[in-house]
């Protein structure tokens, strides 16, 4: 019943309030999904796989000529299926490029052209809404957060398995889990399906950092991310090896892609994400289907075409909307017809302030728009060698372009935009992906704002990080000030030197080179947050309220960490009133956000110890467990509960929450003294001076008043002097 009433609920969205009941029947009956039940003839359906594999290069493949890495299960697929020779992606990051697969339709029109600050429109039909319809059991299962069902991919899926945090991830990761880990959660969903099913699985794994496990790592050693793909590959053979088992290949239409590569540091690109050359937006593209023969396709086909399809190969009507086509004909032996391919990378745009990147491809023309802009001849110079902008016009590429991007885009398309929550940054980054609170947008560009430009300093400034984890704190400022001193357009540059100062304790360093930033950058919101948070961890507190009250960002307004730090600021003034009504707003705008809870509870707590209004300390011990129900590993959330409920007088609870909070921080050396005077309330001398020993060996004691260090001294003197039993 409920996944009826899902599915009703996502028709109704699509059409007009004003439509009749019987229209809006006629039109699920069309669908192939009649109220109720499944269509008559779902036991002859084939089944569908899709395998996305994040971050994979074709030419790591040996099915696409590699001989670098070890491939036999994708090479086995393509052998019995089509391949693709010249398949791209629309985008050069994951969120974007699986909406395209999943909505068949470009960028322009479903509006996601980043991880970060776009969801999933409600009202685009998906792949896997359309196979609901026509009696199709769906499940999804994800390797890594950036397709999180927050964004919008989980509509039409029975189970949308993102579930990141049941200790399967890599070691030391948050926002991702192995390859085996998402293949054990899918044979178990698809162990118990019994009709026609619609089945994708997310492979994360040759994403950086690369870390493949044995015997993978050992074998690749010298090629981590070559290892990652041996090691997926292996993985996607433990999958085919349980459909032949099951006697499933025999009737599953499978499709294997990769949503965009990795530059490996050709073109001057670490990764991806920056840029859009064939490194990163050239994809592997194998469709398996019963009844069609092996063979390879040359023709220029991309992501937007798999939903179109999959449409004719399952049998099914295609929806109104898609902007691929099928490439049906072409897997038989025919011909595709000629027509441009949209691309575009964005994520500098939105997360930078940099130029935007479009472009298109046609025939062996690739046309990359921007700044400077860049054309080459993909018959003769696929790896992109020699731009060939120069030498002619480019009216012709740019209106083609041009027109391009008018028939794809979409009235709607501005409504994807979304600003991302505090948690969403925190996990993205986690993830080494450069994600912000978008800053004001630019319309206009120069060359000093293209990515190529840009791109080498952003370079300079992460080498000039990692030489300062590497344990080289001079070279590492070196070189951050070399890009600074460059005058470019490179916040990373002011962020990593800012955080090398902070972890040295140069506080005002630190706040000092940040306001160099935002004066150089004045529109960057990323350089305006960490200003401001610098100035009150320099103590600065008045100059942090002056900063967030004088209204120059207006992101700061949906910000929840920069109304939490800016409500501290107003605390350490002595303004109690206004920070908790900082605090109170950052959780009006996140109510998942522990921090401010806590902030609350630290603050009802001082406020009951000025009063002694026992309701202030129940209301401090209620924002503690707020903290706690949202981050049970919160070590301050603890030892504030701890303290509180000691000062009520609940010893018996008291005593777990500080050891909690030594559990998780073992800094937090306040709590040795009160778990001291807990067990002295209780009788327990022996086990309080224990306590009391460890805290004045800690630069905790300092901070006791004096009446209290003396009768902590009276106290381990006496159970010196007194033999236990």
């Amino acid at each position: 019943m409920k996944s009826f009433e899902r599915e009703t609920e996502m028709t109704m969205r699509r059409f007009p309030k004003h439509a009749t009941p019987v229209l809006i029947l006629a039109a699920i009956l069309a669908s192939g999904a009649p109220p109720g039940g499944a269509p008559a003839a779902q036991t002859s359906r084939l089944n569908l796989l899709l395998i996305t594999v994040d971050t994979l290069r074709a030419d790591r493949l040996g099915c696409y000529g590699s001989r670098l890495v070890s491939t036999p299960a994708i090479d086995g697929l393509a052998a019995r299926g089509v391949l693709f020779t010249r398949a791209f992606s629309q985008a050069s990051t994951t969120l974007p490029a699986h909406t395209t697969i999943l909505l068949g339709t470009a960028p322009p029109h479903h509006g996601v052209h980043d991880n970060s600050n776009f969801v999933v429109r409600p009202e685009m039909l998906t792949l896997a809404e359309h196979l609901k319809a026509a009696g199709y059991a769906t499940g999804a299962f994800i390797g890594a957060f950036p397709l999180d069902a927050r964004f919008g991919l989980d509509q039409g899926f029975d189970v949308y398995d993102d579930r990141l945090d049941r200790g399967e991830d890599r070691p030391g990761e948050g926002g991702e889990r192995r390859a085996e880990a998402v293949w054990t959660s899918a044979r178990t969903w698809l162990e118990r399906q019994k009709g026609p099913w619609f089945l994708w699985v997310h492979f994360w794994d040759p994403h950086d950092p690369y870390a493949a496990p044995e015997p993978f790592l050992s074998r690749y050693a010298d090629r981590p991310y070559d290892g990652e793909v041996a090691y997926t590959d292996s993985v996607v053979g433990r999958l085919r090896r349980h459909l032949a088992d099951k006697g499933l290949d025999k009737r599953t239409c499978v499709v294997l892609t990769g949503d965009h590569g990795e530059s490996m540091g050709e073109h001057g690109e670490r990764t991806h994400g920056f840029l859009a050359y064939n490194t990163t937006i050239r994809i592997p593209l194998v469709i398996s289907s019963p009844g069609l023969e092996g063979r390879r396709v040359a023709n220029n086909v991309s992501h937007m075409d798999i939903f179109p399809t999959l449409c004719d190969i399952l049998g099914l009507r295609r929806p109104e909307g898609l902007q691929g086509i099928s490439l049906l004909s072409s897997m038989k032996g025919g011909r595709l017809p000629s027509r441009p391919i949209y691309f575009e990378s964005l994520s500098p745009y939105y997360n930078m302030g940099w130029a935007p990147i479009q472009g298109s491809i046609r025939e062996s023309e690739k046309f990359i728009d921007s700044p400077l802009p860049e054309l080459y001849d993909l018959e003769s110079d696929f790896n992109e060698t020699r731009n060939l902008a120069d030498s002619r016009a480019l009216s012709r590429s740019r209106e083609t372009l041009r027109d391009l991007v008018g028939r794809l885009s979409s009235g709607g398309a501005d409504r994807s935009a979304q600003a991302p929550d505090r948690q969403t940054l925190e996990r993205l980054r986690s993830l080494g992906y450069v994600a912000n609170v978008p800053s004001a947008a630019r319309k206009k560009f120069g060359p000093e704002d293209d990515v190529k430009t840009l791109l080498p300093h952003h370079n300079r400034a992460m080498t000039g990080l990692d030489l300062f984890k590497e344990g080289k704190p001079r070279e590492a400022e070196e070189a951050l000030r070399e890009v600074i001193s460059a005058g470019k357009a490179v916040s990373t540059a002011y962020i990593n030197l800012a955080f090398i100062y902070r972890s040295q304790g140069r506080m005002e360093d630190s706040a000092a080179v940040l306001r160099s930033g935002l004066e150089a950058l004045p529109e960057t919101y990323a350089l305006y947050s960490q200003y401001l948070t610098a100035l009150y961890t320099a103590g600065r507190f008045e100059d942090a309220v002056r900063l967030f009250e004088d209204g120059r960002m207006r992101q700061a307004d949906l910000d929840p960490v920069i109304w939490n730090f800016a409500g501290l600021a107003h605390w350490k003034m002595g303004n109690d009133a206004k920070a908790g009504e900082y605090f109170e707003r950052s959780l009006a705008l996140d109510r998942k956000f522990a921090v401010p809870h806590c902030n609350l509870g630290n603050l009802r707590y001082f406020s009951f110890r000025k009063s002694q209004d026992p309701e202030e300390l129940r209301a401090a011990v209620s924002s503690y467990r707020k903290a706690l129900a949202l981050d049970p590993a919160y070590g301050a959330a603890h030892l504030g509960l701890g303290v509180a409920l000691f000062v009520g007088g609940d010893t018996d609870a008291s005593i777990p929450s500080l050891e909690s909070a030594l559990k998780h921080d073992p800094g937090l050396h306040e709590a040795l003294y009160f778990l001291g005077l807990n067990h002295l309330r209780r009788g327990e001398r022996e086990k309080a001076c224990g306590y009391f020993i460890r805290h004045s060996q800690t630069p905790a004691f300092d901070l006791l008043s004096p009446a209290e260090r003396s009768r902590v001294a009276e106290i381990i003197a006496e159970c010196r002097k007194t033999p236990g039993p």
